[in-house]
Parts: C-alpha cells; structure tokens; sequence
C-alpha cells in the first residue's frame, strides 16, 4: 500500500490513475492542496500505486541528457505573442501536434476557476492553455486517458509541471508507448492551492468592489517584457480593466517568496538542468544581459531541447520563430533551472491566517512587496519596450566607446 508523505509529495496524480481499484482518490489538506488517500477496504495490496510514484523511482528526474540545446525564442507573430506567456512558444508546439492528427493536454481554469488538465483537438480551445498559471492543476483521470491515445497511435503533447510530467513517464512505465509522447515541462517556481486562489481573488474582489470577471498574470499591452496582471473586474453595469505591475500584486509576491507553494516546492528535485520533458519553457530573465542583441519587446523564452524528438518538434516550428542558440550559463539565470524558491520561514503561520481571518490578515504581515521590486516594474513598464531597447542599446555603445577611450595602464 501507497504511504504518503506530505513533505515530498508533489500531488501529481500518478498513483491516483494507476490503481485497478480505483482505491487512490484525490484529497485536500487543510490548505486545500491536493494529495492521495487510500482506501484501505477497496485496497488490493498490488503495489501498484507505490511502483508509478515518482518517488520510488531513483531516475527521476533522468540524467542530464547529451542532446541538451538552449535558445533564447519568440514567435514572429506579434497577436500571438501579445497573448501569450513570455514568447508564445507553446501554442505553436500545440498546433504543430494538432496539425499531425495529434492531441494536446494542459492545464486550464473552468468556469469557476478549478485548475484542472484537459484534452484538446482543436486550434481554437489552445488559448484556454495558454498564460501562467500559478495553481496546482488536477490530473485526475488525465493519464489514463493519455494513455488511450498513445495505443490508438495519437501524437500526444502534454504540458504541465516537471513533477506531473514525471508523474506521466512514471505511470506509463519503461514498457508503455512513448515514442509519440512529447513533454512539454515549465520552469516553476512553485505552485500554490486552489483554495488559497479562490481567497486571494475574493480579497481582491474587496480591494476593488467589484466582481472579478478576468485575471491573467501577463499584461503585455500595459507592461510589454515586464511581468504584470491583467484584471477584467464589473462594477453594477459597468466592466472595468486593471493593470498593475506584477511586482505589486499580494499574490505574486509571496508566491516569488515561497510562502504559499507546496511543501515540496521549497526541496524541488526539478529544479536542475536534468530535465524531465523532451523541451522544457519558460521565460528567459536579464535577456538583455545574455543576448544585448536579441529584442525583448513583449516577451522572450527560454527553451531547451533535451531529446531528439524534442529538437525535431522545435524545428517544425522554427520558421515561425526568432531564435537564437544560448548555453546553461546564461540561461542558468532563471534560477528556477538550477534551484527551487526556499520555503519563507512564516510559511506556515501565513497560511493559517488565510484560511482563519482571510487573505486581508495574511497580506497586512507580510508587508509590501519589497519597493526595489516595485520601483523597478515601474520604470521598465511606464516606458514602451521600444524606448527600453534604444535606451539599453545607446548605453552599451557608450560604454563601448569609454572603454576604448580609457589607458591600458589606468590600473598601474
């Protein structure tokens, strides 16, 4: 039988799916977050469910595969960027594997804003896909149906977290029909509860008084390359738009501070660049430090090719992309490749104030965002991206020309 140990669990829903009983279920901890219970009457003792755990498993993640390219990208189309997370890499992925007849999986919010992964078919749905989501998704029944669609021989390209991409390796097993399963695994810095969502939102609701209708966590009409949110809120007849700068949002701060993630986010074994998925995204941070040349407006990814079929998939689309190759070095400053956010020391008593006197209690201890972090959203979003480019690309050229100009013997 499946013991759970709520430090290292990762709730990627392996074990759920993989059980002949149906004697795993999906449960909630206080906090809302998600974990297996087993059913010790339905329990069959088959071991099943402890064999997909990618906890038992000392492969996981895989070792740091040889086929390992790096690439600073952003798609070409400038709609598609607009809407889409760093550099609207994954929609393409996605279209490319419908185009072949295939399926895509991915986490999207439904109406009442459960996170969960769902199946899609057609180009139109790959939008619900498509944005940040800092919310553990549910998997629950997604794998088996994963599996349905490898032994009907579908192209399957399923995107989540490294540790639901691991969950999915480890469910289907060394012997399962992998060669048209491609994943698509994110640089993350951590997730958070649904239910810690769904109170942040309602706080929110408060601030603003009105009804939150939209949130998304990029604003690229507003801010451009720099993260923000998006906020479609009524107010009686009348909608409104918000636009603030990520940096000063509750949410986003403590979840930057690892206050509100998961246990097992604070020890993410992920966090390295051993990667689980045949091409891992994310956002490429200090682009214009790693690549001066490359143009950020509006967004750039990091994406990197750890297999074969990974690179072949990336090169379908690479003529609707800008791309340049880069290396572990410069893309290592993503943090998130090489270490996951440490657990914040008041962790616990935060989330104990959320869920006993609201989110309002727990955001008035935590303080401020951090006025760095605030003033220098500001700056980079109250500018066009345009102006940022030729702002940064005059004082590397004057840097250049000062440093010709200066004695070789200045040190002497």
């Amino acid at each position: 039988m499946l013991t759970v140990n709520h430090k290292q669990c990762t709730g990627c829903g392996s074990c759920i799916d993989t059980c002949p009983q149906l004697a795993v279920v999906t449960v909630r901890d206080k906090y809302k977050f998600l974990y297996p219970s087993v059913n010790a009457e339905q329990c069959i003792s088959c071991g099943k469910c402890a064999d997909a755990c990618p906890l038992h498993h000392s492969d996981s993640p895989p070792p740091l595969s040889p086929d390992v390219r790096y690439y600073a990208a952003k798609a070409l189309d400038k709609a598609l960027l607009r809407d889409s997370h760093a550099g609207g890499i994954f929609p393409l992925l996605a279209r490319a594997v419908l185009s072949q007849g295939g399926v895509v999986y991915g986490c999207a919010f439904d109406e009442v804003r459960h996170p969960r992964h769902i199946r899609v078919e057609q180009p139109d749905d790959i939008a619900r896909l498509q944005g940040l989501k800092p919310v553990q998704s549910d998997t629950s029944g997604v794998f088996r149906r994963v599996r349905c669609d490898l032994e009907a021989g579908r192209t399957v390209l399923f995107s989540g977290t490294p540790c639901q991409c691991d969950g999915l390796r480890c469910f289907l097993g060394a012997d399962g029909d992998t060669a048209r399963l491609i994943l698509v695994d994110m640089l993350c810095g951590g997730v958070t509860s649904e239910g810690i969502f769904h109170r942040y939102v309602r706080w929110l609701e408060e601030k603003i008084g009105g009804s939150v209708r939209s949130l998304r966590f990029e604003n690229k009409p507003a801010f451009g390359h720099s993260p923000g949110l998006r906020i479609i809120f009524r107010r009686g007849k009348f909608r409104y738009l918000l636009s603030v700068p990520a940096a000063w949002d509750m949410l986003y701060a403590m979840y930057r501070k690892g206050c509100i993630s998961r246990r097992a986010c604070g020890e993410c074994r992920y966090a390295v660049p051993a990667r689980v998925g045949d091409i891992t995204l994310g956002r490429f941070e200090r682009i214009r430090r790693a690549h001066p040349d490359f143009p950020y407006d509006n967004g750039v990814s990091l994406v990197i090719t750890s297999t074969p079929k990974g690179a072949g998939l990336l090169k379908q689309i690479a003529p609707q992309l800008m791309l340049e190759e880069s290396d572990l070095e410069r893309a290592a400053v993503n943090r998130r490749l090489v270490t996951p956010i440490p657990t914040h020391p008041h962790r616990a008593m935060l989330l104990s104030d959320i869920y006993r006197h609201g989110f309002s209690k727990a955001a008035e201890k935590f303080g401020s965002p951090g006025l760095s972090d605030a003033l220098t959203s500001l700056i980079t979003s109250a500018l066009p991206d345009g102006a940022v480019i030729r702002c940064d690309r005059l004082a590397r050229r004057i840097r250049a020309k000062l440093a010709k100009k200066a004695p070789s013997d200045s040190l002497s």
